[in-house]
């Protein structure tokens, strides 16, 4: 005979069911979130090393290609596409640091945020973890989660932007390469 499926009035066999969360349950899902959004910031700093060093390696490239004879000799049509390049380069390269180097801010108090933990002696900050009630700890997770996601998604708004920027500066780029190509066939 088969078992009927779980109705709403009954938990599922796994455990899962319309009960809020007990008080560990709540912490260890704060822990995992804060870890995961930590992770997630990080997939951001990554991906803002990948848009500055890519925007170094077009600018020297283009440092490298342009010889000094042709200088005085070049079209004013190159002047504005290294102007253009370059320009876009070093925004898109200002936009990645942004990413790198987020303000969190300050928290004074928290017993999770680092610059908070940082400013007390270790005694004192044990002290403060033994007296601290579940509910506040609770609620100073709950806040770090809210800042780190706030955070993370900074960091991926300014890298997107770093990125278009950095694509965006391949088109003169690729242009500038091209002419200086054939200057020097010349």
């Amino acid at each position: 005979m088969p078992t009927p499926a779980p109705t709403p009035a009954t938990p599922a066999s796994h455990g899962v069911g319309p009960l809020p969360l007990t008080a560990d349950q709540l912490l260890r899902s704060q822990q995992t979130t804060l870890s995961r959004l930590v992770a997630t910031g990080a997939i951001a700093d990554s991906r803002a090393g990948l848009v500055i060093s890519s925007n170094i390696g077009m600018l020297g490239a283009l440092a490298a290609s342009v010889p000094s004879s042709l200088l005085h000799t070049a079209s004013p049509w190159l002047w504005w596409l290294l102007g253009l390049t370059a320009a876009a380069c070093v925004a898109s390269v200002a936009m990645a640091a942004l990413a790198a180097f987020p303000r969190p801010g300050t928290q004074p108090g928290s017993l999770v945020f680092f610059g908070s933990i940082a400013s007390m002696e270790p005694a004192a900050y044990f002290e403060r973890l033994l007296a601290v009630p579940q509910i506040e700890f609770s609620h100073d997770l709950a806040d770090q989660c809210h800042r780190v996601a706030v955070l993370a998604a900074m960091k991926f708004r300014w890298v997107r932007r770093a990125m278009a920027t950095m694509i965006a500066a391949a088109l003169p780029w690729l242009a500038c390469l091209e002419l200086l190509g054939r200057l020097r066939l010349q």
